[in-house]
């Protein structure tokens, strides 16, 4: 009984939550109280230890700190000196915006915000190089799936905490999502080497000059001097934990994570009044998508009290054989990602999947987290997604408008069907 009202809560969630614009999350946040403590009679203790706190604090200080840098322009007149000084080279801008894209996305700021800063420079950049919009946006939209996925960056961030709390893989969250990074790196950046190759040739109808940057102000040249420190001590503390033998200081460099030195770096941008505090806190921190992903994170874990894993991979051994299910999963992903959001949905509903089914059919779980990892990814590029939308609604030229939105579409579907593809071909690897 458990089982079957879990399903039906997680499904009703979904459906409701589009089909009325009410947050997800409130519904199955809701849903996660009825079934869990009426239901399961869960104690309120547990309940609450469903909570994921750590995501929520770690996607906070992460977004408040390049909210300051996006808010003060520094992020934008970085980008605009880097994509000014290959004014004489033009067909390397695209493949700079996509590297930029990749690098901006990854260091932390998220596929979302990265493509709400990258999309008007691209779209605005394309008619000055006589470039059509579609491959500087293809470039924003390929760039951020990749960076995205970087355990740096909200999709690694979420993605290995949830692997994490898993008892199978507790504690590999980093380690398994690093190497699927590779993976989505690899995806991806066949699929823009494909569309870059066929979309090169056309030429934008009105062509004008790239416009020259103005000089960093003094607030942008202390944000950009800001971020290279504490990227650089994330780094060197990563490296440190691995490198140095067991001890006090190994012990340290190991539990300071990223989320402690964004706060540092926060504290440091309030106190250099780098942005206004308030501001930020409303333009960037993405309370909506917290949320929307703490309610699913609840409805999960009472599903999974539930058994709905033990009963879902039962329902997989006996009808998906063990050579398809990482393909059928990226595809199932990508089709749940085309109507819901892949953080706060997608990737709380399957990656708990994984280690039964890893264990049932006796696939790699690496293969199978990184089916849905990158199967999540690839409908971003659709003009119903945030990020698409984006692209479309700050193209310059006004006929290529319509033509733009329909390749798209057309690109989010082959992205679904080809990352299938991709899994069939690394299952028969």
């Amino acid at each position: 009984m458990a089982i079957f009202l879990s399903f039906c809560a997680i499904l009703l969630s979904i459906l409701i939550g589009n089909r009325f614009k009410i947050n997800v999350g409130i519904l199955a946040g809701s849903f996660a109280v009825l079934i869990g403590v009426l239901v399961l009679q869960m104690p309120a203790s547990a309940f609450f230890a469903l909570l994921p706190g750590k995501i929520i604090f770690t996607v906070t200080m992460v977004t408040l700190f390049y909210g300051f840098l996006s808010e003060n322009g520094t992020l934008q007149a970085a980008i605009g000196h880097v994509l000014y000084a290959l004014k004489g080279r033009i067909s390397c801008i695209p493949l700079a915006l996509f590297l930029m894209s990749i690098v901006i996305s990854g260091i932390g700021t998220g596929a979302p915000t990265a493509t709400v800063i990258l999309a008007p420079i691209a779209m605005a950049v394309a008619p000055c190089i006589g470039r059509h919009s579609l491959l500087l946006g293809v470039s924003v939209s390929y760039g951020v799936c990749i960076g995205g996925n970087f355990i740096l960056s909200q999709g690694g961030i979420i993605s290995s905490a949830i692997i994490d709390q898993s008892l199978a893989y507790a504690g590999q969250g980093r380690p398994i999502m690093l190497r699927a990074f590779f993976l989505s790196l690899l995806f991806f950046s066949l699929t823009y080497a494909v569309v870059y190759l066929l979309t090169r040739g056309r030429a934008s109808s009105t062509k004008g000059s790239l416009p020259e940057p103005r000089p960093f102000t003094p607030a942008q040249a202390r944000g950009l001097l800001l971020l290279c420190l504490v990227l650089g001590t994330v780094i060197a503390f990563s490296l440190l934990g691995q490198l140095l033998a067991e001890g006090y200081w190994k012990t340290v460099f190991t539990q300071f994570d990223l989320s402690f030195v964004m706060l540092l770096g926060v504290l440091a941008q309030s106190a250099l009044s780098l942005g206004e505090f308030p501001t930020i806190c409303q333009k960037y921190v993405p309370v909506q998508m917290l949320v929307f992903f703490t309610g699913m994170t609840l409805l999960m874990g009472v599903a999974v009290e539930a058994g709905v894993v033990e009963w879902l991979s039962a329902l997989a051994k006996s009808n998906v054989p063990a050579l398809l299910l990482p393909a059928a999963l990226a595809f199932i992903a990508g089709v749940m990602s085309c109507f819901s959001s892949s953080l706060s949905v997608v990737i709380p509903v399957l990656f708990p999947l994984v280690p039964a089914l890893s264990s049932e059919l006796s696939v790699s779980h690496l293969l199978l987290y990184s089916a849905i990892f990158i199967g999540s990814t690839c409908a971003g590029i659709s003009p119903f997604s945030t990020g698409g939308f984006l692209l479309v609604s700050n193209c310059r030229v006004q006929h290529e408008t319509h033509g733009l939105r329909n390749s798209l579409l057309v690109l989010a579907v082959a992205n679904i069907l080809c990352a299938a593809l991709f899994l069939l071909v690394l299952s028969l690897l």
